[in-house]
């Protein structure tokens, strides 16, 4: 199910959202900024959580949030009830100037503002990246190496079932780049035994989310490749090349 028209493979910055689709409790998107609104969809905010985070980035940035939270009350936006196409609305002002106007929600600060919501939400973190951008010193996370991600993550979410899991994917974790061009540095084999990992956690996982990140992963061709390799491992059916463009 689309969960706003497809934009069109466009470019995506941080905070253009051209594709949000929905398969039970997976979301795909191109823009990371969707995913703490995805995940509000498929938990109770009453309980705690588990976090797995894999990607490139920590995705933790904090320089606005007064700002941000200021103009998210002032436009009364909640998690639970606001559509995606309000998320995706509301602007705030960065320099103070009336005709700067910037969105809220980012690819980066999607996880700390829904903290600041509901800061006794997320219990145990786990945060497998490349340790690019901020890290937040709010909380402790365990951070995986690359070399144990692809044979361990079951036993993470195992030995910790306790509580549910929310599950975040950004495809450009498999990626890395060099004189400004991506290029895929972990092999496909990587990626289905990183798959199977996730299947083998299916029942402990009560949303999982995916961006595509065309940008990072050397296009929008590249990005669907690889993340047709996990969602079609896991069952998982979505086509963006069947929908026309609007």
């Amino acid at each position: 199910m689309h969960l706003i028209p497809f934009k069109g493979k466009n470019r995506s910055a941080s905070n253009n959202l051209n594709f949000l689709y929905n398969s039970g409790k997976c979301y795909i998107m191109d823009n990371h900024l969707a995913a703490s609104w995805c995940w509000m969809q498929n938990i109770d905010p009453s309980k705690k959580y588990n976090y797995f985070h894999i990607d490139r980035h920590y995705d933790l940035l904090d320089s606005q949030i007064d700002s941000w939270l200021k103009a998210l009350e002032s436009a009364e936006f909640n998690f639970r009830d606001s559509s995606i196409n309000e998320l995706i609305s509301i602007n705030y002002n960065p320099l103070g100037i009336s005709s700067q106007l910037c969105p809220v929600f980012r690819w980066d600060n999607y996880f700390t503002i829904l903290r600041r919501y509901y800061p006794d939400l997320i219990n145990l973190t786990y945060f497998a990246t490349h340790q690019d951008g901020d890290k937040s010193e709010e909380f402790e996370m365990y951070e995986p190496a690359i070399i144990e991600l692809h044979g361990n993550i079951n036993f993470w979410i195992d030995r910790k079932k306790e509580n549910r899991w929310i599950l975040n994917l950004d495809i450009d974790y498999f990626f890395t780049d060099n004189e400004d061009k991506c290029f895929q540095f972990l092999s496909d084999e990587y990626i289905l035994l990183t798959a199977e990992e996730i299947k083998k956690s299916w029942d402990l996982i009560d949303v999982f989310t995916i961006a595509l990140s065309p940008e990072f992963c050397g296009g929008w061709e590249e990005s669907i490749r690889v993340a047709k390799l996990i969602t079609n491992h896991l069952n998982i059916d979505w086509d963006i090349n069947e929908i026309p463009n609007n």
